[in-house]
């Protein structure tokens, strides 16, 4: 039985993380038509406005997704909005190739609504990719909805 657990980011993780989140950003602005130029240069100014401390980083939380203790992938929430009109976003989640389609994306999205929750948060939303029909799916059976660009969800 699978048992998913959500587990804050450490230094070490983050460095790896980072790298990959940062290249795999700017081949998927490619994919939608960008120069790599370009989407090098947009995914280097979206990290560094984003993540300017690393993990430290204001309203910006970066967790391991876990799977029976074994790491299997991560997920990035950042917090944004005015203060009186806050929401959580999620900026990347990745799985390892070999344990997607074995439901923990959908695990981990359930523990990460219970994270926005405890921030004193009632809204939740992402970007996905028109082309990333999988992801799509997940969401909208999660119950995401599509505006404009993005799918949201009120918790």
């Amino acid at each position: 039985m699978s048992a998913v657990l959500l587990v804050p980011m450490n230094e070490a993780e983050y460095v790896i993380w980072r790298a990959k989140s940062e290249t795999n950003y700017r081949d998927e602005i490619v994919k939608n038509g960008a120069t790599l130029a370009e989407a090098q240069k947009k995914a280097d100014e979206d990290f560094a406005r984003l993540l300017p401390h690393g993990l430290k980083s204001k309203d910006q939380y970066i967790f391991s997704i876990k799977d029976n203790n074994d790491w299997v992938g991560t997920l990035w929430l950042g917090v944004k909005g005015a203060p009186d009109n806050r929401k959580g976003y999620i900026y990347d989640i990745v799985l390892n190739e070999e344990t997607r389609g074995k439901g923990i994306g959908k695990k981990a999205m359930i523990l990460l609504e219970d994270e926005v929750r405890k921030l004193g948060l009632h809204h939740i939303g992402l970007h996905v990719f028109g082309h990333n029909k999988v992801a799509r799916s997940l969401y909208e059976s999660l119950g995401y909805e599509i505006t404009n660009l993005n799918m949201e969800k009120t918790l």
